[in-house]
């Protein structure tokens, strides 16, 4: 367990790892070179430079609450549970869609961009309804014309992976070339 101020940091450097795993066990190479904040890295994949952003997609703010309260040992556990949810598929759909556009409407991510081009999102999936690989899946073409609709590319690639778990790495979206 870590404090709730420590937490956001242990996250990134636990996803980073984990996507480094990944990505070398499916053939290819990634260099950290940098750690700015932001983004959460600047590296080299294949020796091509580009640089890494992460995310959470939570359920909910109540999911949240429950997850990152229970693992922070500085702050009492707020449980998430004792409620009703109707249609989660849509529910997390729209957050989905909202923590990515985020992202691409955020004028730090736009710099980031135009300096660096286009880079890597990293978007944890963090909901008891649906698997990682099921939203890549699910959410693509809806990501696509999201991602269409913004005048900056901001990023190349969309991963999803497993929130919680064995952190598994699934494309959502990859950029034309």
């Amino acid at each position: 367990m870590v404090k709730r101020r420590d937490m956001k940091s242990a996250h990134e450097d636990a996803v980073l790892r984990q996507f480094k795993a990944h990505l070398e066990s499916h053939g290819s190479r990634l260099n950290m070179l940098d750690r700015p904040e932001p983004p959460e890295a600047i590296c080299e994949l294949n020796d091509k430079r580009t640089w890494i952003e992460i995310t959470d997609a939570f359920f909910n703010r109540d999911h949240a609450i429950g997850l990152t309260s229970f693992a922070s040992d500085d702050m009492d556990h707020v449980p998430d549970d004792r409620r009703l949810v109707i249609d989660p598929d849509a529910m997390f759909s729209s957050v989905l869609h909202a923590v990515i556009e985020a992202k691409y409407d955020k004028a730090s991510m736009q710099k980031v961009a135009e300096a660096e081009g286009p880079g890597i999102l990293l978007v944890g999936i963090f909901t008891p309804f649906v698997t990682a690989e099921a939203v890549a899946h699910d959410e693509a073409d809806s990501v696509a014309i999201l991602i269409a609709s913004k005048a900056v590319p901001v990023f190349g690639t969309i991963y999803a992976y497993e929130g919680t778990g064995q952190r598994n790495f699934h494309v959502m979206y990859q950029r034309e070339a």
